[in-house]
Formats: structure tokens, sequence, C-alpha cells
């Protein structure tokens, strides 16, 4: 038997047949947006630059354009790929610093992690570009980290770990690891500025 068209169950049927279509239509937006330029965002004008992998031409023009003089590649050595190959060589060209740190999105850093990544963030030749793969996850945690170490709110870290950037930990992912790491990061440093502020009376 068909069912006629204003039977309430074709209606819903329909309604959310056209509500998946707008969010297929809303997520492929968001990604364009995100990855189509590189994901290429300032966290902090002059000191602080991320994106998503740029190879050689991307990196040429954010020398050109910001100055960068050094790049933090989370996604580790990759001899052979074209990116890494070309932006390594345009970073010896340059003479800026090119550092790798082989983070994985999908499982929480450790202590030592962490403190590696600080120190590459805190030793870095600035303005310093940090990117990983999509510059989402890796970047976005690396990002936060910055924030944090800088006095940034718990939120203000949280940004940086966001929606906005392409970073998704929901429905089951393990990226949610960036933000299990964050807030361990994060609870540490509010306790050393608590134990600081103790010690300063």
């Amino acid at each position: 038997m068909t069912l006629p068209l204003r039977h309430p169950f074709v209606r819903a049927l329909r309604a959310a047949g056209w509500l998946a279509l707008a969010c297929l239509l809303f997520l492929g937006g968001a990604y364009a947006y995100v990855h189509g330029g590189g994901n290429f965002h300032e966290v902090e004008k002059g000191v602080i630059y991320r994106s998503s992998w740029l190879g050689a031409d991307g990196l040429e023009k954010a020398i050109a354009r910001y100055g960068v003089k050094s790049v933090l590649n989370l996604c580790g050595e990759q001899p052979g790929d074209a990116w890494y190959d070309g932006e390594t060589k345009v970073a010896r060209r340059h003479g800026i610093v090119f550092r790798s740190l082989a983070l994985s999105a999908n499982t929480e850093l450790d202590v030592k992690q962490v403190a590696a990544l600080g120190e590459a963030l805190r030793d870095a030749p600035k303005p310093l570009l940090i990117h990983c793969r999509a510059g989402s996850d890796r970047t976005g945690l690396a990002c936060a980290i910055y924030v944090a170490s800088h006095g940034g709110s718990y939120r203000d870290a949280c940004e940086q770990l966001s929606l906005y950037y392409g970073h998704f930990p929901y429905f089951g992912s393990k990226s949610v690891a960036m933000d299990v790491t964050l807030e361990r990061f994060y609870e540490s440093v509010a306790g050393r500025r608590v134990a600081g502020q103790a010690g300063e009376r």
C-alpha cells in the first residue's frame, strides 16, 4: 500500500532527508573552508601562526608575508613525501629552523611528549609556524598549550582546539585524545600558578 504524501510518517521522513542533506552540505562547506586555504590562522600576531602542511609554495608565501623564522612540524620526519621535501628545501634556502615532532592525533601525549612540545614552542625563533597534516588536532593542541602557557584561560586555550579549525572530537572520534591532553596540561599549569601565588604571599 502506498502512503499518501500527506501522511505524517512520510512528511517526517522527507524532513529527515532534507536535514541530513543540509548537514552534509554544511560539513562539506566547512571542510572546504578549513582545508581549502591551508587552514592558515594567526594565534598571536607576529609570534605564532598555524596551518595544515603547506608544501613548498605555501611555505614560501608564509615566509614572504609573515616573516616566518621557524616551522614546527607535528607529523614527524617524512622524507620522500612531496610536501615534506618541499618544505624542508624551502626552509634550508631561507635559513629558517625546521623542527619535526612525531605526534598522533589519536593518542594522548605522555609527559615527555608534552615537555618536548613545550620546549619546541619556547625555543623556536619567532614568528613560528606550527602545522600538522590538516592543522586541526595536533596543531590545535600545540597552540592551546602555547596559549595556556602564556596566561590564557582554559576557555582561551580550548578555542585553539575547536570545530572552527576542523577539530571534531565527537561520535567516538579518537581525536578526543587531544582534548584530554589539554585538560591534563591545563590542570598542571593552573596548579603551578596557584602554588606560585601562594609562595608570593
